[in-house]
């Protein structure tokens, strides 16, 4: 009887255990196929990929006061060993061509490039198109209407999203340094003669306090207007923690919502803005 006993007893244990053992299987199974499932196995489709970066040459357009990308060839030449070599050495400021600026370029306590993490610079994007109006006014400026009649059409703003204004300047001008900046001139004479669209304070104002923003960008070289004296935009929005996007390439060909926007800037050490290499994986 106790043999018995025993014996129902170590069946128990070994239908147990294989019922365990088959229960933690499957669940490792199921967790594997959603995972699978939510990562992809291979790169997204080049049809679907959008290059949003200007190349850095000697037309790179830069703030007037800014020096600007240069390079210098060094060895493009076959080695006495037989093989071929090459190599430059290069040099711009942080602030020109496709390029981010961080909350410290004004803000005292903001963070600088280093400091941002990459996750931060990855997000959704929406595009508000304000080209008929940069068209008739050079210095126009972003609008709350305008965000509003975006969101009646789009739905509200979405959280931890890219705000980009589609100004149609850089698109239409670009790297036409007098069509873009208003001047032809560089140092500080060019200052009063600067002429080009932007956000308006109350527009930043507006996402930052009432929308979930992570930055905004747009195509032209100031998120501020070319005749701001007190840069206004750039005040609020890096107070705020935000970030920043100027002269973004291919805006005609993002969508009004539905990409996602990948911001890969230089990681400089106490930068305060950094060329990037900026592309979208469209809807």
């Amino acid at each position: 009887m106790i043999k018995a006993d025993n014996t129902l007893v170590m069946s128990g244990v070994q239908l147990f255990k294989r019922h365990t053992f088959l229960s933690v299987l499957i669940t490792l199974l199921l967790v594997c196929s959603q995972v699978s499932a939510t990562m992809p196995n291979e790169a997204p489709d080049a049809g679907k990929l959008l290059d949003m970066t200007y190349v850095f040459d000697e037309k790179t357009i830069y703030w007037p006061t800014a020096e600007p990308f240069t390079l210098e060839k060094l060895d493009w030449k076959v080695t006495p060993g037989g093989w071929w070599y090459a190599s430059n050495n290069y040099g711009a400021s942080e602030h020109g061509g496709t390029h981010v600026d961080a909350p410290v370029h004004f803000s005292e306590k903001g963070r600088t490039i280093d400091q941002i993490p990459l996750n931060e610079w990855i997000g959704p994007a929406v595009k508000i198109d304000v080209v008929s109006k940069c068209l008739k006014n050079r210095n126009y400026q972003l609008t709350v209407k305008d965000v509003k009649r975006w969101e009646e059409k789009n739905g509200r703003l979405p959280d931890n999203v890219w705000v980009i204004m589609y100004t149609g300047i850089d698109t239409r001008y670009y790297p036409d340094r007098k069509k873009v900046l208003g001047t032809a001139k560089s140092g500080k004479e060019a200052l009063p003669e600067l002429s080009f669209p932007g956000f308006s304070a109350e527009v930043a104002d507006f996402l930052v306090k009432e929308r979930h923003i992570k930055g905004i960008g747009l195509d032209t070289p100031s998120i501020d207007h070319g005749k701001s004296k007190d840069f206004q935009v750039h005040r609020i929005c890096f107070a705020a923690n935000k970030l920043a996007i100027e002269n973004i390439a291919a805006l005609d060909k993002l969508p009004e919502k539905g990409a996602m926007l990948y911001v890969i800037p230089m990681l400089i050490k106490d930068g305060t803005g950094s060329p990037a290499r900026i592309f979208a994986v469209l809807p």
